[in-house]
């Protein structure tokens, strides 16, 4: 009975939890803070007590692995990151000092200044795996998971056209 009780508490904890990392994830897509990355941890979070969570966290973790390696590819891109994720911690630090400001409270400012810490950490975590697979000839994480992706296509393609149609008006 204790096991039944601690799964169930589990599972209200982690739907609780992901629920709201995807929440604010959301807000993110929107609001200054890296949107895909907490969303892929949103549903991350999720996906350890659902099926539907996991293709979802899958689908995240690759658009966020994508814009990570088109940002890491271009020059331009990836100063205005390292800009903006420096920005935001700027703009928390002043959040934090200056009391005039509206919401100004150590809680805004944390969190902005945690935001461009994500952004400058996934930012370099993205030049530096790029990096690594160019300069030793192999592809990028985002290309390793097109692949991967387009291999998947492929076999479902395969399974589909070897699966036999039924239906209505079809022999069977």
């Amino acid at each position: 009975m204790l096991t039944q009780s601690a799964r169930l508490l589990r599972r209200i904890a982690l739907t609780v939890l992901g629920i709201v990392v995807l929440g604010v994830g959301i807000a993110m897509l929107v609001l200054p803070g890296p949107g895909f990355l907490v969303v892929a941890l949103g549903f991350f979070v999720l996906s350890l007590e659902y099926e539907w969570a996991r293709s979802r966290f899958e689908r995240a973790r690759r658009k966020a692995a994508d814009l990570a390696d088109q940002a890491a590819a271009n020059r331009f891109s990836s100063a205005f990151t390292i800009l903006f994720g420096l920005g935001m911690i700027a703009a928390g630090i002043v959040w934090i000092v200056v009391d005039t400001l509206p919401a100004s409270s150590p809680w805004s400012g944390g969190s902005l200044i945690f935001s461009g810490l994500v952004v400058l950490a996934t930012m370099i975590v993205s030049l530096w795996q790029a990096k690594q697979a160019r300069d030793a000839g192999l592809p990028t994480p985002a290309e390793l998971l097109e692949q991967h992706d387009q291999e998947q296509r492929d076999q479902e393609e395969e399974w589909a056209a070897t699966e036999p149609v039924t239906g209505p008006g079809s022999p069977g």
